[in-house]
C-alpha cells in the first residue's frame, strides 16, 4: 500500500514538472514574439539647405511671337525682295503685286464718283431754285403780261397788215416777239409747278446723297487694296518659310511667308490636372535638352491656360493643362522646334528638415505622423508636410529637430510610450 502511494506521488510530480516545462516554452515564445514585434529601423531628421520641389516635363520651343503673311488681294506676284533665311524689320517690304487691273479700277471710281457728285450739285441748285416761290410767281405774272402785250401788238399788226398800214416784216417781227413771251410764259409756269413738287425733289436728293456716299467707298476700298498691294513685314523677326514666287497667285492656300522672332522663345507643355495646382505664374524653371546638352537655359512660367484639354498619351488619355515658359537667356543656338525638358522649381527654402516619404504614416482620420524615438521608447508626433523633394520632403512639427530618431515605414501597431529595440541598416539589433 505504501509503495502505491509512494508511485502516485511521483506521477503527480512529474506532471506538475511536465506544466511547469511547458507553461515556461509557451511564455518564452510569447516573449520572443513580443519582443520581434517590436524592434524598428529609424532614420536621423536631416537638415537640407536650398532645399527645393522640382516637377519635371518636356516640350516644345517655339517663337513667342510668329506671323503667317498672307494676302487676300487676287492678283499674281510681280516682284519678291526678301527670301527664306532674311532677317526683316516690322514696315519693310516683302513683295509686291501685279494690280494694273487695279489701277483701272480707281481711275473708273474716280470718274464715277466726280459725275455723281456733279449730278448732286445740280438737284441742289434746282432745289434752291424751287424754294424761291415768290420770285417765281413774279416772274410768272410779268411773263404772261408779256406774253399779253405781245399777243395784243400781233393781233394788232396783223389787222394793220391786211389794210396794208404796215410791211411783211413788220409783223413777222412782232409775230416772232409774241412767240418769245409765250414760251418764256409756259417756262415761268413750269418753274412755278416745279416748286410746288420739291419734296419730291428732296427725296430725289437724298438718294442722290447715297449714291455719292457709295462711290466714295468703293473709291476708298479700291485704294487701300492698292496700298496692300504692297505686302509688308508685320513684325521683327526672321523669314523662316517663304512661298512667294513671281508669276504666282498671291492667295494660294500656304501663306507666303512665315515670320518668326527667333530672339523671343517660350516652351509650351501640358502639366497633369493632379500637378498643375503647384504651378504658379513666375516659377523658376531650369531648361535643358538633347540639342544643346552643354547649355543650361533658365526660364520662368508665364501663362496657365485657363482651361484643361484631354490629351492622347502614351498610356491612354490623361487631362492636362496648357503652360508656357518664357526663355530668359536664349541665343542663337536655340531653335523652334527643339525638345526641351523643363524642372518647375514649384518651392524653395534655403533650410528646411527633412525626412524620407517612408517615415510618414497617415491615420485614418488622415492625420499625418512620425514615430520617434526617445530612450527606447515610440513617442507619436502629429506633423505638417511642407515641400516635396524627389526622395524627401519637409516636415514641420515644433516636437522634430534636428536629429531625432524616427521610425521608417511604421505600421498601425505602433503607440506612445512602447519600448522598442532599434535595428541597424543589416537588421541587427544595435
Amino acid at each position: 500500500m505504501a509503495k502505491n502511494k509512494k508511485k502516485v506521488v511521483f506521477i503527480v510530480l512529474a506532471a506538475i514538472l511536465g506544466l511547469a516545462v511547458i507553461t515556461a516554452g509557451v511564455l518564452k515564445a510569447v516573449n520572443k514574439e513580443t519582443s520581434a514585434s517590436t524592434y524598428v529601423t529609424v532614420v536621423e531628421v536631416e537638415k537640407e539647405n536650398d532645399f527645393d520641389s522640382t516637377l519635371i516635363t518636356e516640350g516644345v520651343l517655339k517663337s513667342k511671337e510668329q506671323r503667317n503673311v498672307v494676302s487676300s488681294l487676287p492678283y499674281t506676284i510681280q516682284e519678291v525682295f526678301l527670301k527664306e533665311g532674311d532677317k526683316v524689320s516690322e514696315g519693310d517690304i516683302l513683295l509686291k503685286l501685279d494690280v494694273k487691273d487695279l489701277e483701272y479700277k480707281i481711275r473708273t471710281a474716280q470718274t464715277s464718283l466726280e459725275m455723281e457728285r456733279q449730278r448732286l450739285k445740280n438737284m441742289e441748285r434746282q432745289l434752291e431754285e424751287g424754294n424761291n416761290t415768290l420770285e417765281l410767281e413774279k416772274s410768272l405774272e410779268n411773263a404772261e403780261l408779256a406774253y399779253e402785250n405781245a399777243k395784243s401788238k400781233f393781233e394788232s399788226s396783223k389787222t394793220l397788215y391786211e389794210a396794208g398800214g404796215i410791211s411783211k416784216a413788220m409783223l413777222d417781227a412782232d409775230e416772232a416777239n409774241m412767240i418769245t413771251a409765250k414760251n418764256n410764259y409756259e417756262l415761268a409756269q413750269k418753274r412755278v409747278e416745279d416748286s410746288k413738287n420739291n419734296e419730291d425733289l428732296k427725296t430725289n436728293i437724298d438718294i442722290q446723297r447715297k449714291n455719292v456716299e457709295i462711290q466714295e467707298i468703293s473709291l476708298k476700298s479700291q485704294k487701300e487694296a492698292l496700298e496692300e498691294s504692297i505686302i509688308k513685314s508685320p513684325i521683327n523677326g526672321t523669314i523662316v518659310i517663304s512661298n512667294a514666287r513671281v508669276g504666282l497667285p498671291a492667295t494660294a492656300a500656304a501663306p507666303l511667308f512665315v515670320i518668326e522672332d527667333l530672339n523671343n522663345l517660350e516652351i509650351e507643355v501640358g502639366i497633369g490636372e493632379y500637378d498643375i495646382s503647384e504651378i504658379k505664374i513666375g516659377q523658376k524653371v531650369k531648361v535643358t535638352g538633347e540639342a544643346f546638352k552643354d547649355k543650361e537655359m533658365e526660364g520662368v512660367v508665364s501663362f496657365i491656360a485657363p482651361s484643361a484639354n484631354v490629351v492622347p498619351t502614351g498610356t491612354g488619355k490623361e487631362t492636362q493643362v496648357t503652360v508656357r515658359i518664357d526663355i530668359l537667356n536664349t541665343d542663337n543656338y536655340l531653335k523652334p522646334g527643339f525638345t526641351a525638358n523643363v524642372a518647375i522649381n514649384t518651392a524653395f527654402k534655403s533650410e528646411a528638415l527633412v525626412l524620407p516619404y517612408e517615415t510618414v504614416y497617415e491615420k485614418r482620420d488622415g492625420t499625418k505622423v512620425v514615430f520617434k524615438v526617445e530612450n527606447n521608447k515610440i513617442k507619436e508626433v502629429p506633423v505638417k508636410i511642407g515641400i516635396q523633394g524627389d526622395l524627401k520632403q519637409e516636415v514641420i512639427s515644433a516636437d522634430i529637430n534636428l536629429g531625432d530618431k524616427i521610425v521608417i515605414n511604421p505600421t498601425e501597431k505602433l503607440y506612445d510610450d512602447l519600448e522598442v529595440s532599434i535595428l541597424n541598416s543589416k537588421g541587427e539589433q544595435k
